[in-house]
């Protein structure tokens, strides 16, 4: 199948007949995706998404059910604008998905900065907003539905298969056991959650998040699962704009909130070790060994190992994900303060 931004264009109109498309350009294709702006004669831009792989459909096809579920009804109750698929159409092995573009610019972690002070607390509103819509939205659509119980276990088994390989050090399983055993953090009741909340599917203007994208994860879960990107950031000032803004805007009395959201992220180096180990790729083996010293580094110079709230500086790592293999590769945490893409 070709990748010309016309062809897919065209092929877009017997999905969504009538689509009179005037220009079309790519609008970040990759490896796993050819994506392309299809600008139509009425002014309006289209995206039009063409699988490469078995992973990438399946993410694909994952996100179009979301946003299915996603109703108007629903959609009326955030703050800002969801996609919406226009249609799709079979195209070889894979499907060609439509789908309504988001307005605004890809927000990049760095964004969330004393520079812009009024967009970090549109972020915990945003993320808030997503937490704060009925969990039948995901239970109605048949999507995942996990209990506390059994999320902390997920990242048990994370934690035990992450300590089996030996290349974890000794303070961090000390300082991840404590965090897993102590039953205070797990007290919460899930909600709603994006799933995949990393700073590129936010769109901003004007200072305020008016779209989110990369709905494929949507689920009943752990919030904090949406808040540990922001862990990521330097900026120790904006991102406790973030978390206060969302705690606001939720008003529920989830204390621990932010530990969990920073044991998501620090766990997130683990996984990539695993991947790494899964694959028997030693460079990704590697990396994460140097992450992870990274981060005991930051760690060693606590008074103490257990993961509080109020010590951001802990933190060594951004949760912005970036699929490597295929579009389900677990994510690639990389150094705090660093440009995410």
């Amino acid at each position: 199948m070709s990748t010309n931004p016309f062809t897919l264009s065209a092929l877009a109109t017997t999905a969504v007949p009538g689509l009179d498309v005037v220009a079309a350009t790519d609008d970040g294709s990759d490896e796993h995706r050819s994506v392309v702006a299809a600008r139509l004669a009425d002014g309006e831009t289209v995206q039009v998404v063409l699988p490469r792989s078995v992973a990438a459909l399946e993410t694909a096809q994952a996100h179009a059910r979301a946003l299915g579920a996603l109703t108007l009804a629903t959609r009326s109750r955030l703050p800002f604008d969801v996609p919406t698929v226009l249609g799709t159409v079979g195209a070889g092995r894979s499907t060609l998905f439509v789908l309504s573009r988001l307005g605004g610019a890809t927000m990049r972690l760095g964004d969330i900065s004393p520079a812009q002070p009024e967009l970090s607390a549109s972020v915990g509103q945003a993320i808030a907003a997503i937490h704060e819509l009925p969990t039948s939205v995901a239970a109605d659509a048949g999507l995942p539905h996990e209990s506390a119980l059994a999320l902390r276990q997920q990242l048990l088994d994370t934690f035990d298969r992450a300590a089996s390989t030996g290349a974890v050090p000794a303070p961090l399983l000390e300082r991840w056991e404590a965090a897993l055993n102590d039953d205070r953090l797990w007290q919460f009741k899930p909600a709603l959650v994006h799933g995949d909340l990393q700073a590129p599917a936010f769109r901003v203007e004007g200072g305020r998040v008016v779209g989110i994208d990369g709905w494929h994860a949507l689920s009943i879960g752990d919030p904090a699962r949406d808040l540990a990107f922001l862990l990521g950031s330097s900026e120790f000032g904006s991102v406790d704009r973030a978390f206060d803004a969302h705690a606001a805007a939720r008003g529920v009395g989830d204390r621990h909130v932010r530990q969990r959201a920073m044991l998501h992220a620090e766990l997130d180096i683990a996984r990539w070790l695993l991947h790494g180990t899964d694959r028997g790729d030693a460079s990704i083996v590697d990396d994460a060994k140097g992450m992870l010293a990274g981060l005991l580094a930051r760690v060693d110079r606590d008074p103490g190992t257990a993961i509080a709230p109020e010590r951001l500086e802990t933190m060594d790592l951004t949760g912005v994900q970036e699929y490597l293999a295929e579009p389900t590769a677990p994510p690639r945490p990389t150094s705090a303060g660093s440009a995410d893409r």
